[in-house]
């Protein structure tokens, strides 16, 4: 990724780390905020997405970064739209429960 340098490679995986566990941080506490009980077919769940997320963000920037721009971008446009929709399904079967407790 960065053939000139021994400190960017390593410095870059470090950031993304330490960003990836300020989302997983936030997440715990939001969803804790929020009342939303969470087991660990739950949790499953919304790490699965959020793998699968990770990895066609990943795929489609590694192929634009290897000068296939239309595959990077059909890449991240296809199956992006399709995370997106089930991210969407997933955030409102979370909250599904959550809703029917303020209404009663």
């Amino acid at each position: 990724m960065f053939s000139n340098s021994n400190i960017l490679g390593p410095l870059f995986w470090i950031i993304m780390g330490v960003l990836y566990m300020v989302f997983i941080t936030g997440l715990v506490v939001w969803l804790k905020d929020l009342n939303i009980k969470m087991n660990w077919w739950k949790w499953s769940l919304v790490l699965l997405w959020f793998i699968l997320l990770s990895i066609i963000i990943a795929g489609g920037f590694t192929l634009i970064g290897e000068n296939e721009m239309r595959a990077g971008l059909l890449f991240i446009a296809v199956p992006g739209a399709v995370m997106i929709v089930a991210g969407v399904a997933l955030s409102r079967f979370l909250f599904r429960n959550r809703h029917e407790k303020q209404n009663n």
